[in-house]
């Protein structure tokens, strides 16, 4: 095994994060540990078909076929040698919040950890097609991991792989990362090399990348026309997920908090695939809203940090709700649509607290 797996595989998970299951790891970030925009390494969510697979940098190759006038092959340290680039990208599960909708649909539990944002450092994918050269027949372009594992009711083994559509392939802040928050990819994340992809669900930014082709017909794998598809009454036919839903959470206070009556400040995050407008606050159960402000900058593909001050008079129990509007003027909804496989649920959180009369001294 080379040094630099070990790099990658050094304290890469935190034992604060809550395990959904354990074969394949998937783990969500509990919502009280993000105090800034950037998730540490070791906090970030983990999402996985399979098995997580050990790569080793020395003899690991990135090949790139199809609709171009130059196959390719490269290493680790070819890559490296490229032109690179770091962006603010904020990842999130396409199952996030699954657990909140009913009836219960299809897949793991998540509850709203299941998204996270880092410093991702890489080539530009479009310099490696342009290098490349695509062919004018290119329609998408096939992503494939080195995790694998058996799918369907037939257990067929199969690679994970997804396609990206041509013009989203060759974006200019489309990614082949090597580095995550400055640190080498740690191997839960996809080392040695793995794709981001700004803006979509986590399901398009395939981990430890083995193989692009580009292709002049539509990818046709299970884990493109089988799952990460919307199914249900609302669509017929099956929709394919691509952006992520507006969305906002609170991570403070938390559920089932006790607070006194007086003045709180309500914080939280909030993202979109296509970019935020505002978030709204409610104190009282969704009956009347005001609106946050912003507490971190905007950026092309990262959440932003929100706050709202809100006095709290009444004793007894209450919720506090969020809602984000994206700049198309999409609402978070109360209720989201369900759909067989439980995905794109971004319904509005609900966080309950019980209010105390503030103590007085004399």
């Amino acid at each position: 095994m080379g040094s630099s797996v070990a790099v990658g595989r050094k304290q890469w998970w935190d034992p604060r994060l809550v395990v959904v299951t354990t074969d394949p790891l998937n783990a969500e970030t509990r919502l009280d540990l993000h105090d800034g925009i950037v998730t540490p390494n070791r906090l970030f969510f983990m999402r996985n078909r399979f098995r997580i697979p050990e790569v080793d940098s020395d003899t690991w190759r990135l090949t790139l076929s199809g609709e171009v006038a130059k196959e390719m092959s490269l290493s680790y340290l070819d890559l490296m040698a490229m032109p690179s680039t770091s962006l603010l990208v904020t990842t999130e599960c396409a199952g996030n919040g699954r657990k909140a909708m009913q009836p219960a649909p299809e897949g793991e539990p998540w509850q709203y950890g299941a998204v996270s944002t880092a410093e991702w450092t890489g080539v530009p994918l479009h310099a490696l097609l342009d290098k490349a050269g695509v062919r004018p027949s290119a329609s998408e372009v096939v992503f494939e991991g080195r995790d694998r594992g058996p799918v369907g009711e037939a257990g067929e083994e199969v690679p994970f792989a997804r396609s990206l559509p041509i013009d989203k392939a060759m974006h200019r802040d489309t990614l082949l990362a090597y580095r995550m928050n400055g640190e080498p990819l740690p191997v839960a994340h996809g080392f040695p090399v793995r794709l981001v992809v700004p803006d979509w669900y986590g399901m398009a930014s395939v981990k430890w990348l083995s193989e692009i082709r580009v292709a002049a017909e539509s990818f046709r794998g299970f884990f493109q026309v089988e799952r990460y598809v919307m199914i249900g009454d609302s669509f017929d036919p099956p929709v394919q997920l691509t952006d992520a839903a507006v969305r906002s959470v609170i991570v403070s206070p938390g559920r089932h908090q006790r607070l006194q009556t007086g003045s709180h400040v309500i914080r939280g995050f909030a993202w979109s695939g296509n970019g935020l407008l505002q978030v709204e606050v409610s104190a009282d159960g969704g009956d009347t809203w005001r609106q946050a402000e912003w507490t971190s900058p905007r950026q092309a593909h990262a959440w932003r940090s929100w706050q709202c001050t809100w006095e709290l008079r009444a004793c007894g129990s209450t919720e506090l709700q969020s809602r984000a509007t994206d700049t198309q003027g999409t609402v978070q909804p109360r209720e989201s649509t369900w759909n067989q496989l439980g995905y794109a649920c971004n319904a509005i959180q609900t966080v309950p607290v019980i209010v105390d009369e503030a103590s007085t001294t004399s």
